[in-house]
């Protein structure tokens, strides 16, 4: 096999060498713009200096400093009369509970709500599944719309509509889960596998039949594991709503941060991490069950 001639050779490596070159110049370019762009970000937003004086992530340490609870060691396990003890810390702890269950039942209906509004417009937005162009347009970017709105936003018009209270938070969130799962939930159909729907066709059955028996199979367990992963994050974003008066456990976050009560806003806190690891934790084997990883191991 003969050699290619050495002047080819060359010719390739000079203009490999440009190439590289010209890749190397755009990504550095690439880099300064985007450093630019972050350190007038970083000098906008104050981060690293504020108007009110003072440094900003020495303020968040004082912060942080101040939601530490004093808790002393041989009162630890005392009443809640006793000061330093948990049950002092956690003053208002059945309380707590009551609205951090309304919180995750705000979430679950909601999620419940979303996924089967996300479900309905990913049939209706699917290119495999709905023929008619102007409805997949309208369905999308209508989802679209959903998904550009601010949970708070929306849930300050919501509750200024149906007053304080959890109906507002349900909405908001139930809205916002059917934007997202739409999106997501459409795509699952499109990448379907299409045999079935074709066998099915060529036997005569009709839209919904395909749907039921050839589409549904294929994509429940993946619809069921988006709604689970969704479920956790509504858990979180019903608690933020509650600050803005939309129920549950958000209600007490609002009163601790109006009347500085730090450490009571964290044990709020540490309240709604523990409610989220749990909802984690049960999402997560119920993902595995769907998936067929239970029975693996």
């Amino acid at each position: 096999m003969r050699s290619p001639p050495a002047e080819v050779v060359a010719a390739f490596e000079r203009d490999r060498r440009k190439l590289l070159r010209r890749q190397r110049a755009q990504a550095l370019a690439g880099l300064l713009i985007f450093s630019a762009l972050l350190l007038v970000s970083f000098q906008r937003s104050q981060f690293f200096s504020s108007d009110i004086g003072g440094d900003p992530l020495g303020r968040m340490a004082d912060f942080l400093d101040r939601m530490i609870p004093d808790l002393r060691g041989e009162a630890l396990l005392a009443d809640r009369r006793m000061e330093g003890s948990l049950a002092w810390w956690f003053y208002d702890l059945p309380e707590w509970l009551r609205l951090g269950w309304q919180t995750v039942e705000m979430a679950i209906v909601a999620t419940v709500l979303g996924a089967l509004g996300g479900a309905l417009a990913a049939f209706l937005c699917a290119r495999n599944l709905m023929p008619f162009a102007p409805v997949r347009f309208a369905v999308r970017r209508t989802l679209e719309a959903i998904r550009t709105l601010p949970d708070l936003i929306m849930a300050l018009v919501l509750v200024a509509a149906f007053g304080v209270g959890p109906l507002a938070g349900v909405i908001t969130l139930a809205i916002s889960t059917m934007g997202g799962l739409g999106k997501l939930f459409s795509e699952i159909n499109e990448e379907v596998d299409p045999r079935p729907l074709e066998a099915m066709e060529a036997a005569g059955a009709g839209p919904i039949a395909k749907i039921r028996f050839g589409v549904i199979p294929q994509v429940l367990p993946n619809y069921a594991s988006y709604a689970l992963i969704r479920l956790e994050g509504n858990l979180a974003g019903a608690a933020a709503l509650g600050i803005v008066g939309a129920g549950g456990i958000g209600l007490e976050l609002q009163r601790a941060i109006t009347y500085t009560e730090f450490d009571t806003y964290l044990a709020i806190l540490l309240l709604i991490v523990g409610m989220i690891f749990l909802i984690d934790l049960a999402s997560e084997a119920i993902r595995h069950r769907l998936m067929g990883l239970g029975e693996a191991r």
